[in-house]
């Protein structure tokens, strides 16, 4: 008798170890898809910020590198792709965006 007692006692453990892992997997999924980056938010936000970007001067259409932060004319940046993001690079930072193996866009 005894047996039978500990036998469905450790059944029941097995079976909310199961339930609660599946839970936490349903979970971890659920924040995996809800990416703050996603194109549409993105949009919606840019266009909110910058109603009217066709009145920027031609100086202010200058771009950063994503490495020395340095104001460059954007047809002088080179971009990669790596690590989930994309970076744009001038000339001078195009070795260290090489070396890191990143892929040329």
């Amino acid at each position: 008798m005894t047996f039978d007692k500990m036998t469905s006692i450790l059944l029941c453990i097995v079976v909310v170890i199961v339930i609660v892992g599946i839970v936490l997997l349903i979970i971890k999924r659920r924040r995996k898809n809800q990416n703050p980056f996603a194109a549409h938010a993105k949009n919606s936000s840019r266009k909110q910020r910058h109603p009217d970007a066709s009145s920027k001067s031609s100086t202010s259409q200058q771009q950063s590198c994503s490495y020395c932060k340095r104001k460059v004319n954007p047809k002088e940046l080179a971009f990669y792709s790596g690590h989930e993001k994309v970076v744009g690079v001038c000339k001078a930072c195009r070795p260290l965006a090489e070396r890191q193996s990143l892929l040329r866009l």
